[in-house]
């Protein structure tokens, strides 16, 4: 209450002087608002003085809500920065994943038909019953897997020279 009458008291006060120094005539009905206005907020603010240990408590609460709110505006500032570097990190990851998806297409498309012409030759290892044709079975087979291996090779070549070429500056 003390403080609105303050404020209340100054600002007329303020406004008063202001006007009866620059208008060359003040009308009565200035006068009847102001002086009264003046008065009855002077007085409220005058009963309503803090004592110097309330005001002292008051102060303390104030200096202790402005440090709590420095502090947890710091905590923010660092979410903040915390969750940009994060989102920064993802837009590298979903560059590094976009450019691998791209180059390697050709290198997918392979290994999956390599996988498509492997299934035969295993179901025909299941029946085959001559030592021989078992032995040329497993060796295409092998053959296969050999290609694919290869395949996935050059993906994860691709997948590292992507990550070098978004992460350089």
């Amino acid at each position: 209450m003390h403080s609105k009458a303050s404020f209340v008291f100054w600002l007329t006060l303020a406004l008063y002087l202001l006007t009866l120094f620059t208008v060359t005539y003040v009308g009565v009905y200035l006068t009847y608002i102001a002086l009264p206005l003046l008065v009855i907020s002077g007085l409220i603010m005058k009963c309503t003085k803090p004592k110097a240990e309330v005001q002292k408590v008051y102060d303390d609460s104030k200096s202790a809500a402005t440090q709590a709110l420095l502090g947890t505006s710091n905590f923010l500032d660092d979410v903040t920065e915390g969750i940009s570097e994060f989102n920064r990190n993802l837009e590298i990851k979903n560059k590094v994943h976009e450019l691998v998806r791209e180059r390697t297409k050709a290198y997918i498309a392979k290994i999956q038909s390599l996988k498509i012409e492997k299934i035969p030759f295993e179901m025909k290892l299941n029946h085959a019953e001559l030592g021989s044709e078992k032995r040329n079975l497993q060796d295409e087979i092998e053959r296969i897997d050999r290609e694919i291996e290869l395949n996935n090779k050059h993906i994860e070549q691709i997948k590292i020279a992507c990550e070098l070429e978004v992460r350089a500056p």
